[in-house]
């Protein structure tokens, strides 16, 4: 049985913007690898001390509406 994916959106703290989108699925440990690689990641991409980034999880009403 394949779980849901889910969607997630990453947030520069300093501007408040959102500098990225993801979506993923698989099993817990999976997900938590593929966030924080994603936010150090985004961080060294675009010259951001990696505590100003942080990621949440986006609700599904939500994410349809992209």
């Amino acid at each position: 049985m394949t779980k849901a994916s889910k969607h997630y959106k990453f947030i520069n703290n300093e501007t408040g913007n959102v500098i990225y989108f993801l979506t993923v699925s698989g099993d817990s440990n999976h997900v938590k690898e593929t966030l924080e690689s994603t936010k150090h990641k985004l961080a060294m991409q675009n010259g951001i001390y990696i505590e100003n980034v942080y990621f949440i999880e986006v609700p599904e009403n939500e994410s349809a509406k992209q």
